[in-house]
């Protein structure tokens, strides 16, 4: 089985230390994601990356319990990530919102 420390509460250091890491190679595949999601229409787009991280999930976690909880988890990422594309935006008018942190 492979190992997410996205679940593990006392392994949040060791899991920020492995994304700072990888981060170069995290943000190519982000970017490579989005190229391929934007050729779609923007609810082609949004239903893929719902179906995309669905499917990512399932492969990570063998119960289904595990897979709502890691789910959850996502959830208030994306929600952390959206509040700081957005005080980014209102902090610099006319300037792009990072894709990733």
């Amino acid at each position: 089985m492979i190992e997410v420390l996205y679940t593990a509460k006392d392994r949040q250091d060791e899991l920020a230390v492995n994304i700072a890491r990888n981060r170069p190679e995290i943000e190519r595949a982000v970017k490579k994601a989005c190229k391929v999601l934007n050729k779609l229409t923007p609810d082609g787009a949004l239903y893929a990356s719902g179906w995309v991280l669905t499917d990512l999930i399932v492969s990570l976690m063998p119960e289904e319990e595990s897979a709502r909880e890691l789910f959850r988890i996502m959830q208030r990422q994306i929600e952390g990530e959206l509040k700081t594309a957005y005080a980014y935006a209102d902090a610099e008018p006319g300037a792009d919102a990072p894709t990733s942190h």
